[in-house]
């Protein structure tokens, strides 16, 4: 007995909606950016943090770090990746931070735009001469200003930061992986 096309495109029209019904709530069950208990944690470590970051980069990176349009995650599960998604596939060899930001204007195919993220030290660097944007804004906050975000975004994004916050004087010790 053959199966008319009604009930062909009926089963498929079904089929597709308990997929997409999955997806939904795969979703909805897993929230983009930091954690709510990290969050938490992080508005409760360091109130300026908290404040500086929702006025000053979830327009672009969500309040929850998720990263919103073409900004990253900077919390979160796949955030604060040693070398950028694009860059994945990549077999450029990694390179110094001069020779980064020598290559910043004439960008050579394959390598990355910026250097990896291997400490927070190395995070401290790029959103203080970086961000925010637009260029002509970038570095524009002040020290202690990106220390508080820095911090933020590394407790949000549940890693442990020494007594006392991330500082100068320590950031380099503090791994992201």
């Amino acid at each position: 007995m053959a199966l008319s096309p009604h009930t062909i495109a009926s089963a498929v029209i079904a089929a597709l909606g308990m997929a997409l019904g999955l997806v939904l709530v795969q979703c909805s069950v897993t929230p983009l950016g930091a954690t709510d208990s990290g969050i938490a944690r992080a508005r409760t470590a360091t109130p300026a943090g908290s404040e500086l970051f929702d006025r000053e980069c979830s327009s672009c990176h969500g309040r929850r770090g998720e990263g919103l349009t073409t900004a990253p995650a900077v919390m979160g599960t796949g955030a604060l990746a040693e070398y950028p998604r694009d860059d994945a596939a990549s077999s450029s060899p990694v390179y110094s931070i001069s020779t980064q930001l020598q290559n910043d204007a004439t960008h050579i195919p394959g390598r990355s735009k910026r250097y990896p993220f291997r400490t927070a030290a190395d995070v401290y660097d790029y959103v203080s001469t970086r961000m925010p944007l637009p260029k002509s804004r970038a570095g524009s906050l002040g020290r202690d200003s990106y220390w508080a975000i820095v911090n933020y975004l590394l407790i949000g994004h549940g890693l442990a930061v020494p007594v006392g916050g991330v500082s100068a004087a320590n950031a380099k010790g503090v791994a992201l992986r």
